[in-house]
């Protein structure tokens, strides 16, 4: 499994918290979010790769011996494009981190194993508890298979999904024809089952109120399947 942390973007909506730096490398209580998501994926992955675009110079010497994938036309296009630069590289299952979120170790253990109970047929999404149409929103079946991605009705994407090897090139050529959209697109237009993650096992960083209540709230608090009541 080969992680990638997509961290390009310039976070305009942080304002002067990003004046140097790209959001992913914000310190939130004494630790950058790329710090706390490297601590998650200790001993779960075989190699990282983080994608990088703005302010590349000030970061690519605090990644501890992850790859560096540089997106040099970051301002033109959407993190499809991040994610597609990054699966070119890669032969593997990939776990993928968008740069802003906080997560807990329990939760990417859901992912994987998810993950290995569809022995790679299937891609895994993680998605919030709860049908929103405030944000996009994954939508899936009965069963749980994405059908649809987009502003409707449905899941919240939870900034974590795995694309399982076997559909690495769909994805990419879906990347590629979608350069300047979100990268979820590619979950209902390759198999994908989703993964309900507790609220209480993520945080998502966008704006300067968001690291104040993210500063009340760590470190986050794993929950067992029993507690959280998630079945998927």
């Amino acid at each position: 499994m080969h992680a990638v942390i997509l961290a390009a973007g310039c976070g305009s909506r942080m304002g002067d918290e990003t004046e140097s730096v790209p959001k992913a490398f914000l310190d939130v209580d004494g630790r950058s979010l790329y710090d706390r998501q490297r601590a998650v994926l200790a001993d779960r992955v075989d190699d990282i790769t983080v994608v990088l675009g703005y302010a590349y110079e000030t970061v690519v010497d605090r990644l501890d011996g992850a790859n560096a994938v540089r997106f040099e036309d970051w301002s033109e296009y959407e993190n499809a494009e991040s994610l597609r630069l990054a699966l070119t590289g890669i032969d593997d299952d990939v776990l993928v981190l968008n740069g802003d979120i906080v997560t807990t170790p329990t939760a990417v253990d859901r992912l994987l194993d998810r993950f290995a109970e569809f022995d790679g047929e299937y891609n895994i999404v993680g998605c919030l508890p709860g049908i929103q149409d405030e944000h996009t929103a994954i939508r899936t079946d009965d069963d749980g298979t994405v059908v649809d991605y987009g502003l409707i009705s449905g899941y919240r994407h939870a900034g974590m999904g795995v694309i399982s090897r076997r559909h690495r090139e769909a994805a990419m050529e879906l990347l590629a024809a979608n350069r300047d959209e979100w990268y979820p697109l590619v979950y209902p237009e390759t198999p994908t089952k989703r993964v309900v993650i507790p609220s209480t096992e993520h945080l998502e960083i966008n704006r300067p109120d968001d690291l104040d209540a993210a500063r009340n709230r760590l470190p986050l608090e794993s929950w067992t399947d029993s507690q959280s009541g998630n079945s998927d």
